[in-house]
C-alpha cells in the first residue's frame, strides 16, 4: 500500500501517510457510484424524518470541496481549498439514473457548498426538462449570502423539486463570524431564512456555540436571534477543533483543548472551555439552546399544522417518535441535577 498515493494506514503499530494523490480535474469523468453492490438491501434505507418511512433515497455528489475557508471546517482543508463541480447535465443524469433504475424519490446532494446562481439554474432547467421534477424531492446545503445574492433562482429550485435547504447561520455575532472567517452577516442569515420560506423551501439552520469569546450572555443573544428569525428547524452544535483545521492549530498552540478523547469530537460534547464558560457550562448552554427552540409549544403546534407539507411531516414525525418530549425530559433532568 505504500506505493499508492493518497493513503493513510497503520502497519506494525506505526501510522504511515503516502504522498498526496492529485485531484481529479474533471468530475464528469467519474463512473456512477456502484449502486448495484447494495441493490439487494437498498430498500432498507430510508430518511424517515425528511422523506417518510417508505421513500427510497440516494446521495448525489454534485461537487467536491468549497471555495471558502471557515476556520472550523475540515472539508475545505481535505479538498485542498479547491472547489470542483460536475456539470449540471451530469448531475441531472445521475438523478435521473437513480430515479428510473432504483426508484429513488428523495435525493440528497452531499456537496459541502452546492453554490447557487447560473450553475444551480442550469441544473434546475435540466431536471424540469426531463420531466421528473414533480416526482422527486431533493435537499442541499447553501450559504446564506448566496441565497440572498441569487434569490431569483429560488422559484426555479422549488419548481425543480428542491424542498429543503440547510443554511450555515452559525451565529448572529459579528465578532464570532469574523473569528470563524465565515464572511456572512446576521442580516444575510435573516434574509435567507425569509426568502426560503417565501418560496416554500424548508429552511434548516445550523448554529455554533462555544467560540472562545462566548459567554452566557452572548449565547442567550444567539437563542433570542434564532427564535426571532424562526427557521423551520434549528440544529445547535458545540465548536469542535477537528484536526487539520485552522481552529485546531490555534487551539492546540494556545492550550485550549481540554479533552483529547476523539469519541467526543462530535459537535455535541464540549472539549474546550471559553474565556467565560467552563466545558460543563458550555455543555449546559447547548441544552438551553435546544430547550429554548423546541420547548416552545406554539412552535411545535405551528410545525404540526404548518401549510408547508415538509415542515408538517417533520414535526409530526418528531412528535410521533417522542423526540421533543425526550428533549424536554432531558432538559428537566439537567435542570434538576
Amino acid at each position: 500500500m505504500s506505493t499508492v498515493k493518497g493513503l493513510s494506514f497503520r502497519h506494525k503499530g506505526k501510522i504511515y501517510h503516502t504522498p498526496e494523490r492529485p485531484l481529479i480535474r474533471d468530475l464528469d469523468d467519474l463512473p456512477y457510484p456502484g449502486y448495484h453492490f447494495v441493490e439487494d438491501v437498498i430498500h432498507k434505507y430510508h430518511f424517515t424524518m425528511m422523506a417518510g418511512p417508505s421513500t427510497r433515497y440516494a446521495l448525489i455528489e454534485g461537487s467536491r470541496g468549497c471555495p471558502h475557508s471557515c476556520s472550523f471546517c475540515s472539508q475545505w482543508v481535505f479538498w485542498q481549498g479547491k472547489w470542483r463541480v460536475k456539470s449540471p447535465q451530469r448531475i441531472a443524469d445521475e438523478m435521473q439514473f437513480v430515479y428510473e433504475k432504483y426508484g429513488m424519490r428523495f435525493l440528497w446532494l452531499t456537496d459541502d457548498n452546492f453554490g447557487l446562481g447560473k450553475h444551480a439554474g442550469e441544473l434546475c432547467d435540466e431536471i424540469i426538462k426531463r420531466g421528473f421534477a414533480d416526482d422527486i424531492m431533493w435537499f442541499m446545503q447553501a450559504r446564506c449570502d448566496e441565497v440572498v445574492k441569487h434569490s431569483s433562482v429560488l422559484p426555479k429550485l422549488r419548481k425543480a423539486g428542491n424542498r429543503w435547504i440547510l443554511l450555515g447561520v452559525e451565529s448572529p455575532s459579528e465578532s464570532t463570524l469574523q473569528a470563524f472567517n465565515k464572511k456572512i452577516t446576521s442580516e444575510d442569515s435573516e434574509k435567507a431564512i425569509k426568502l426560503l420560506k417565501r418560496n416554500d423551501i424548508f429552511a434548516q439552520a445550523t448554529l455554533i456555540i462555544g467560540e472562545r469569546k462566548d459567554s452566557a450572555e452572548s449565547i442567550a443573544h444567539l437563542r433570542e436571534f434564532v427564535n426571532d428569525v424562526d427557521p423551520d428547524l434549528a440544529i445547535f452544535m458545540i465548536l469542535t477543533p477537528f484536526p487539520g483545521t485552522k481552529l485546531y492549530k490555534e487551539a492546540k498552540r494556545n492550550g485550549w483543548i481540554e479533552d483529547a478523547n476523539w469519541a467526543h469530537y462530535d459537535m455535541v460534547h464540549a472539549v474546550m472551555s471559553t474565556e467565560h464558560l467552563s466545558r460543563m457550562e458550555v455543555q449546559e448552554e447547548l441544552y438551553k439552546c435546544y430547550r429554548s427552540f423546541y420547548g416552545s409549544l406554539p412552535r411545535r403546534l405551528k410545525g404540526i399544522f404548518s401549510s408547508n407539507k415538509l415542515k408538517r411531516k417533520t414535526y409530526r414525525y418528531l412528535a410521533s417518535q417522542g423526540v421533543l418530549m425526550e428533549l424536554e425530559n432531558l432538559f428537566r433532568r439537567k435542570s434538576n441535577a
